[in-house]
């Protein structure tokens, strides 16, 4: 049920962030980490410059396969 909750809020917050647009001065940043439930996940986070709001959109989650384990959490920025 959480993780639902999740997903239809990110999918909302998606949807917003298409529906009134990016400025030129937003930036985009891949985010990748390790949720409660062992899910390594990736997503977009579009952060505005000017009051440091963040969105996230493109977001994906799967279990790693057997025997491996999720790597770190990473930050990097998206290019443009």
């Amino acid at each position: 049920m959480r993780v639902r909750r999740l997903v239809t809020t990110v999918a909302a917050t998606a949807v917003g962030a298409l529906l009134v647009g990016c400025t030129q001065s937003d930036r985009s940043e891949l985010v990748t980490w390790t949720d409660e439930h062992g899910r390594a996940c990736t997503g977009v986070v579009i952060i505005d410059p000017e009051d440091g709001d963040r969105e996230m959109s493109s977001l994906d989650c799967d279990y790693a396969p057997d025997g491996r384990q999720p790597g770190r959490t990473t930050t990097t920025p998206v290019p443009r």
